[in-house]
């Protein structure tokens, strides 16, 4: 026989029990979905805030330069990139004649110097940073052959509109 005396049930101390769930009140509830509206109006006005300033299309633009050029001081290089848009202000081209070159490279495998027009589209629309170009490209009329520097062109009217 064991001398720790008669074994009985599991001992519960009132200090260690689980807490009480209890239901949700109505109350709770309606300050609940009151919260998230407040949270999807907030969502909603920062993301119109970004649309309106086009931020991302800044931002996407910024990394495509970053990309292109690989500079060794990346801050260097955006801060430099951000004072020339100040500087020539919202109609700069967010591309330059050598990125426009290569989008055009890129879509000339064969390295002819020519590009057929469904080439020189689909090539712009990677340029694109806004639904606005976007749609500007789509409606724009290619000859059946495009040269670069007709490439050139062609990218600075559909880059302009904002």
């Amino acid at each position: 026989s064991s001398s720790l005396g008669p074994k009985t049930g599991p001992r519960t101390n009132p200090v260690l029990s689980p807490p009480t769930v209890h239901s949700p009140s109505h109350f709770d509830i309606m300050v609940q979905n009151e919260q998230a509206d407040v949270q999807n109006e907030e969502l909603r006005k920062a993301e119109e805030y970004l649309a309106k300033n086009r931020v991302m299309e800044l931002f996407n633009d910024l990394c495509a330069s970053l990309c292109f050029h690989k500079p060794e001081d990346v801050r260097g290089f955006l801060l430099q990139e951000l004072a020339m848009r100040e500087n020539e202000g919202a109609e700069h081209g967010f591309f330059e004649d050598a990125e426009i070159t290569a989008v055009f490279g890129l879509a000339d495998l064969m390295q002819t110097g020519i590009i057929s027009a469904e080439q020189a589209k689909t090539a712009l629309l990677s340029l694109a940073n806004s639904q606005k170009q976007k749609e500007f490209v789509d409606g724009m009329s290619f000859p059946e052959e495009v040269d670069v520097n007709m490439f050139r062109q062609f990218a600075k009217d559909a880059l302009k509109n904002l």
